[in-house]
């Protein structure tokens, strides 16, 4: 057993929970592990008109609409991401060993009838990323508070801002009621939109929290979401839907190339 196995081991938690949009893969058995991180993240899936998601793909991928019943017809997820851990193969902390950044993430399918999740933007503190993808940030900040009483699951706010130098910004101001997350675990397949022949295979242990649905009841008290720049505008002009809205308070990964 791997370094990094023993560190999952002793990381997981009693509960994990739900991953939206990423596509299931078979468990690989020769990877070469590159990278190990435990997070916590807060996703938002959007359904786009399918010709603004699709001028951001690769030739040969098409849009593959989610067919999942919280987010029937997603076709972008927003990810945010505060990563409290990050290890190398070897175990070794990378960086300073924690990072806040923000991707943008489309299913799609290819004419051989793959289904992978290509990576289309984003902005990281950390520069272009392992997919060439990001705009560098100069702001990267989430605020996180959390109420409760004995054994209520209690409230919660979030604040993520980032913004970048050529006037990229992202911004989102959350408030909700919280309930217990669902266990799920996923390996699937990651593909960059500007190298698509780059792929990396995450898998992943997590516990997610459906806060607002079409097929859920709505906890959101208070949401405030804002993307501007002109990388941002390019998908987000006005005509998105907001379908659902996802709370992970643990996110423990293991990437391996392929």
């Amino acid at each position: 057993m791997s370094f990094l196995s023993v560190a999952m081991l002793k990381l997981r938690p009693p509960a994990a929970a739900l991953l939206l949009a990423f596509a299931v893969v078979p468990s690989a058995t020769a990877q070469s592990v590159t990278e190990w991180s435990a997070e916590t993240r807060t996703t938002l899936s959007f359904q786009l008109n399918d010709a603004v998601a699709q001028r951001v793909l690769p030739p040969g991928w098409t849009v593959a609409p989610s067919t999942a019943a919280a987010n029937r017809g997603g076709n972008l997820n927003l990810v945010l991401i505060e990563r409290q851990l990050v290890l190398d193969g070897r175990g070794t902390v990378i960086r300073s060993g924690t990072s806040r950044y923000v991707v943008l993430a489309i299913p799609a399918r290819n004419a051989a009838g793959e289904s992978n999740t290509i990576i289309v933007g984003g902005l990281s503190p950390e520069g272009s990323g392992a997919y060439d993808a990001y705009v560098t940030a100069i702001v990267a900040r989430v605020e996180r508070t959390a109420t409760g009483l004995g054994e209520e699951a209690g409230q919660a706010t979030e604040h993520w801002e980032f913004a970048a130098a050529s006037g990229e910004r992202i911004e989102l101001r959350l408030s909700y009621r919280r309930a217990a997350p669902v266990k799920s675990h996923i390996e699937s397949r990651v593909r960059s939109a500007k190298h698509p022949e780059f792929t990396r295979t995450y898998r992943v242990d997590q516990a997610g929290d459906v806060l607002r649905s079409a097929a859920s009841p709505d906890r959101v008290t208070d949401l405030m979401f804002a993307a501007t720049g002109a990388a941002l505008t390019a998908l987000f002009d006005g005509s998105e839907r907001l379908l659902s809205v996802t709370s992970v308070p643990w996110y423990v990964r293991e990437i391996s190339v392929p």
